[in-house]
């Protein structure tokens, strides 16, 4: 009977145990009484998010009697799930806490609602008349020179208050819920905490801003150099994407007015802006105007889209409140038109299969997967579900991975444009040289043709009047000669010889400057003609032999004039001073050289009397050393003149 006595007291205990835990629920749904957290058993910091009470204030910033009259809840936002709704970045919060300080001393500590908020007031109250002894705290007491989004409170020993929080996050979803008490000796080493929490990220994120900063070095001074256009406006798009970076990492968490618009306004505006430099430097590095004009008006019109965007966005971040429409423009409107322009711009690629745009569209594809990646991780994926805090978690992460591979395949396609264009540019140089040489060549041939038409005008000219006229005297003395039979007149015979040798000289010098005469075949028929025809009035007998074949070669006047007259020379001293009675012309062909032997039986030529020939033998030699020919004279019974002459 005891033991059943002693049962049914247990479960009446059991009972009414659970029964005053509902009513504790349920008093604390309907009055919204804060747990009471005990401050002197902090050590160094807390995360007070679980124990907050939250309210929606419709003024801003709300009164003393108006944070009483709210209706505050219990808070939504459990650790675990921070991230902060849409519509509290447009309201003004109001957050209720109760601490107290079991301890005998003083306790100071540190209050800060979160990374990213602005106008923040703090109320204190007695929690057993709050209405008659809430205040607000004036903030010259609370201001922190150490992190400027934390506000210092005080407790006395075995005091217990009820703090009111009021405040505003900023606009940007970079935010979360995170309420923290910190002691204040360790307010420093928080803030280095939470300013440095992702270090590996930091790192990669430095290493990738300095490598961009060389490359806006690199192409600023390609830009000075050779004044391309496209690489300054590259330049400006590296400087973009190194802000970007640099201020995410250097500037996390600051809690200051700068960085506020920073990450409300101006890291949308530097990304589209860099966007926008960076379609333009496509357009102009791949040359879309003359080579792609389908892809060219594509980026135009993406520019143009930019450039709208941009408005909206400031219209509505200067002019309205209102978050949600700043969160659809950059988050649902433009990030999803740039992976648009993206996915285009690779389809594009590949149909035209052209290397460079190849590169380019396999540096964006590169880009919009990390970035995909990147996304995910923002909006709550977990890669690394074991170490919730691991690297690879990270969202900026991925992005930077992604604007690495971007930039290695951009390098690469710079480095085929260059040797492309280099091989181009050679190829032009050669194309160059080749129609300068042709120009030079017409050039050339105009003034050979030119000089030949004038060659062969001046010896028609001189055929026509000048062969005329000495014919004429000729006639004229011949006739003067038979009409004085009976008188002698040494003069008229010498007129009448010199007519007949100028009139044989002219012929010598129209054959040398007619072009039509221009080859080896009439040099050779001119020689043998005039050789046989020169000793027909005397008494030496001359023989001529010549090649069975003679080649189809040019021998210019000037070669034919000289060779003619060396030879002509030669039978002149024959007839005058070798006493010969026959005379052998052997014209021979050999190894591209024509090869002339003057023989006759004559009695040679005397050294001790050489004076006499001194002159027509030098005469011969230079004419022979003018034209790269060489000339030679032996006495083997008799003379053998020999004449060599390239063809």
């Amino acid at each position: 009977m005891q033991k059943t006595l002693s049962n049914s007291f247990s479960c009446l205990r059991y009972f009414f145990t659970i029964l005053l835990v509902l009513v504790s629920v349920l008093g604390h749904s309907q009055t919204a009484s804060p747990q009471v957290i005990d401050v002197s058993k902090i050590r160094f910091q807390m995360d007070i998010g679980d124990s907050c009470y939250l309210a929606e204030a419709e003024v801003a910033p709300p009164t003393a009697t108006e944070i009483v009259a709210f209706p505050f809840r219990s808070n939504p936002l459990k650790r675990g799930n921070r991230k902060i709704p849409l519509n509290f970045m447009e309201e003004t919060l109001v957050l209720n806490f109760t601490v107290t300080n079991s301890s005998d001393t003083l306790e100071e500590f540190y209050f800060t609602p979160g990374y990213y908020t602005r106008n923040l007031q703090i109320f204190k109250a007695d929690p057993a008349d709050i209405r008659k002894t809430i205040t607000l705290l004036p903030d010259s007491a609370l201001r922190s020179t150490i992190y400027p989004g934390a506000k210092l409170l005080k407790i006395q020993p075995g005091e217990t208050s009820t703090y009111y929080a009021s405040y505003n996050f900023i606009r940007t979803n970079a935010n979360n819920f995170s309420p923290f008490l910190v002691e204040k000796d360790f307010i420093r080493f928080w803030v280095k905490q939470v300013k440095y929490r992702d270090q590996l990220v930091d790192v990669s994120t430095y290493i990738i801003s300095g490598i961009l900063l060389l490359m806006i070095f690199y192409s600023l001074a390609v830009y000075l150099q050779n004044r391309n256009k496209e690489f300054l406006y590259y330049a400006i798009y590296a400087f973009c994407s190194t802000i970007l970076f640099f201020f995410k990492s250097y500037s996390l968490t600051e809690s200051k007015e700068w960085n506020f618009l920073y990450e409300e306004y101006l890291d949308f505006i530097i990304l589209a802006l860099g966007v926008y430099c960076y379609l333009i430097f496509v357009r102009w590095f791949i040359k879309t105007k003359e080579d792609h004009p389908v892809l060219h008006k594509y980026l135009g019109i993406a520019n143009k889209i930019l450039i709208v965007l941009l408005v909206l966005f400031s219209a509505v971040y200067f002019f309205t409140s209102k978050f949600e429409l700043l969160f659809i423009l950059e988050n649902y409107v433009t990030k999803v038109f740039l992976f648009m322009i993206g996915v285009l711009f690779i389809v594009y690629s590949l149909k035209r299969k052209d290397p460079l745009l190849g590169y380019l569209a396999a540096g964006n594809l590169a880009l919009i997967v990390f970035s995909i990646l990147s996304l995910m991780s923002l909006v709550g994926f977990v890669f690394n579900k074991q170490n919730p805090t691991s690297i690879f978690n990270k969202g900026l992460l991925y992005y930077e991975v992604g604007v690495a591979l971007e930039l290695i395949f951009f390098l690469s396609g710079l480095a085929y444009k260059n040797r492309r264009d280099l091989t181009e540019r050679v190829q032009e140089g050669e194309r160059l040289k080749l129609e300068t040489e042709r120009k030079e060549f017409e050039k050339q041939i105009a003034i050979v043709t030119t000089r030949q038409e004038e060659r062969d005008r001046i010896s028609a000219d001189m055929h026509d009047e000048l062969g005329s006229g000495m014919t004429a005297i000729r006639l004229l003395s011949e006739i003067v000669k038979t009409k004085m039979k009976d008188q002698a007149y040494p003069e008229i015979e010498k007129i009448s010889n010199s007519a007949n040798d100028l009139l044989g000289k002219m012929n010598s010098i129209i054959w040398t400057m007619k072009s039509s005469n221009d080859t080896l075949e009439s040099l050779v028929a001119y020689i043998r003609a005039q050789s046989l025809e020169y000793f027909d009035n005397t008494e030496i007998l001359c023989r001529v032999f010549v090649p069975d074949h003679i080649p189809a070669a040019e021998m210019n006047g000037e070669k034919r004039r000289n060779i003619f007259l060396s030879v002509k020379e030669s039978l002149h001293n024959i007839v005058k001073h070798a006493q010969a009675t026959e005379v052998t012309i052997t014209i021979q062909l050999k190894e591209k050289e024509l090869i002339i032997t003057v023989s006759d039986n004559g009695k040679g030529i005397d050294k001790e009397k050489l004076r006499r020939f001194g002159n027509g033998l030098s005469n011969m030699k230079r004419r022979m050393e003018s034209i790269g020919g060489d000339f030679r004279a032996e006495t083997h019974n008799g003379t053998e003149i020999t004449f060599v002459s390239p063809i």
